[in-house]
């Protein structure tokens, strides 16, 4: 029994001898081999963006309206708020553009920190042109999360846990939200220490970060968070290139 590929040969030399036209196979089949890889390309898109679309989903907030935050939610009353917004637009496009790094949004509560970070990650994972998978974790709620499960004897709690830190672990551009919050002021003056577990757990998650693109939003400044946390942490996370930081300035945005 002849193949396709034979019994397909011989015909169009039948059409091409009958007619006195001239098919060439060898377009016929570029063409064939042209439409494949197209089809597979398309493929191979379609699987990385649902792949990017539940890397996103499996972020930890307290409120998942937050993960619609987009740079048009911004408040940009005074010109100090304009240039905030533009430095995370900028970083939003070099990140985009394959810069790998540390970028720390530092300020008091309400100023919008936590809102352009997540606007960075929407901006990103919205574009079809890119492979770069996002997640939003609050470092607050991931430390309540595991001491939580110190005492979940069913065990969902601890493959909560391992699955949110294999997308930790995995992804290409963190948000880690709320650095410092885990920690309280013992007065107005100095920060308390992380205890041992939290620097442990911060520890590992800076390892599991080493050469991707981490954004850190706190409160804290600088000297406080170097007194929360052991310098390896400090070294790992932190940024020490001035384009890579945003002081956030002005009043709370989220009073009424």
């Amino acid at each position: 029994m002849e193949s396709m590929g034979i019994a397909m040969s011989r015909m169009i030399k039948e059409i091409n001898k009958k007619h006195d036209i001239n098919i060439d196979l060898t377009k016929i089949d570029k063409n064939r081999d042209e439409i494949q890889a197209e089809k597979s390309l398309e493929f191979t898109r379609i699987n990385n963006r649902n792949k990017r679309r539940k890397m996103f989903k499996s972020s930890l907030v307290s409120d998942s309206n937050d993960l619609y935050s987009t740079f048009d939610d911004f408040q940009t009353d005074k010109s100090y708020q304009v240039d905030e917004l533009n430095k995370a637009k900028n970083i939003a496009n070099r990140i985009y553009k394959g810069e790998i790094g540390n970028f720390l949004f530092t300020g008091k509560p309400g100023l919008g920190k936590t809102m352009l970070a997540v606007s960075i990650l929407n901006g990103l994972n919205k574009l079809d042109n890119t492979d770069l998978s996002c997640l939003f974790v609050s470092f607050e709620m991931f430390m309540e999360l595991k001491k939580n499960s110190f005492n979940d004897k069913s065990g969902f709690i601890r493959d909560d846990i391992y699955k949110l830190e294999q997308c930790i672990k995995n992804c290409d551009v963190l948000v880690l939200d709320d650095l410092g919050s885990e920690t309280s002021f013992e007065n107005d003056l100095n920060v308390r220490t992380g205890s041992q577990y939290t620097q442990e757990t911060l520890f590992r998650i800076a390892d599991y970060r080493k050469n991707k693109t981490n954004i850190i939003t706190t409160n804290n400044d600088g000297r406080e968070l170097q007194n929360m946390y052991h310098p390896k942490i400090i070294s790992r996370l932190m940024t020490k290139k001035p384009e890579n930081f945003i002081q956030f300035n002005g009043t709370d945005q989220r009073r009424g």
